[in-house]
């Protein structure tokens, strides 16, 4: 079981890069990556890992509207592109 601490987010970068490495490794020794053992334990630990992260309470409020903020701007600028996209095109 993961113990959240201060370093938290480095510990979620590491356990990324591994998951990574080992899925490399396994696919280069042609092993099934659901019958590995070490895999689903990093996978366990990251998600942990992510656990403390969202239920950090100390995550600011408006870093969060900020965040969410920056994903409805380029959700709807994607839109605005395909919908003109599709306008010319009907057009054309």
């Amino acid at each position: 079981m993961y113990e959240c601490s201060s370093n938290v987010r480095q510990d979620l970068e590491s356990i990324q890069i591994q998951i990574l490495e080992r899925i490399q490794y396994l696919r280069e020794k042609g092993i099934p990556l659901s019958e590995d053992w070490a895999l689903d334990n990093y996978y366990i630990l990251n998600s942990e890992i992510q656990r403390c992260i969202l239920d950090d309470h100390t995550f600011s409020p408006i870093t969060l509207g900020v965040v969410a903020g920056v994903g409805v701007a380029l959700c709807l600028t994607y839109y605005i592109r395909i919908w003109k996209k599709r306008k010319k095109l009907r057009r054309g």
